[in-house]
């Protein structure tokens, strides 16, 4: 028996990583799906990260980050979609407390129309209000930071029990 090395690089699949040219962002969603679950602040760096060293291959950036976009449409819906639950959201909202007010503003952008805001106010809130608040409403407001940005302000009164 003779034992003999090779003196080139060994080059296979098995030491280097390969580009996935068979990753879609389809497949890329439905292994990352899990991953996003847990790590919910994890980007597509990571993600390009973790498919590249658990599957052995080389991806796009891009490929990873439309894989994650796509991963988490899956997990919350699109934001289009939701859009739409809002209104669902404020007439069951009027049929279990009657007498709350929910108004939702909407502006029109060429043919489409676009949401720009809304107002809650609970009906046993106003009541309460009305009944024993003192003169003071204080007001609040918070940027939002994403994929749709603006304010989100509200308004607090004391009652009488503090």
């Amino acid at each position: 028996m003779q034992i003999k090395k090779l003196p080139t690089n060994h080059t296979c699949a098995t030491t280097k990583l390969v580009e996935g040219k068979m990753a879609s962002q389809g497949w890329c969603a439905d292994r990352l799906g899990e991953w996003v679950k847990k790590n919910p602040k994890k980007g597509a760096k990571d993600a390009k990260e973790k498919l590249e060293s658990d599957f052995g291959i080389k991806l796009k950036y891009s490929k990873a980050w439309s894989g994650l976009k796509l991963a988490l449409d899956q997990i919350h819906g699109k934001y289009e979609e939701s859009f739409q639950l809002l209104f669902n959201w404020a007439a069951h909202l009027e049929q279990a407390s009657p007498g709350s007010y929910v108004q939702i503003e909407v502006e029109k952008v060429g043919n489409k129309k676009r949401f720009k805001r809304v107002f809650v106010a609970l009906k046993p809130c106003i009541d309460g209000f009305l009944a024993g608040c003192r003169p003071f409403v204080g007001v609040d407001a918070s940027f939002l930071h994403g994929k749709y940005t603006g304010q989100l302000a509200s308004a607090t009164g004391v009652d009488g029990h503090n």
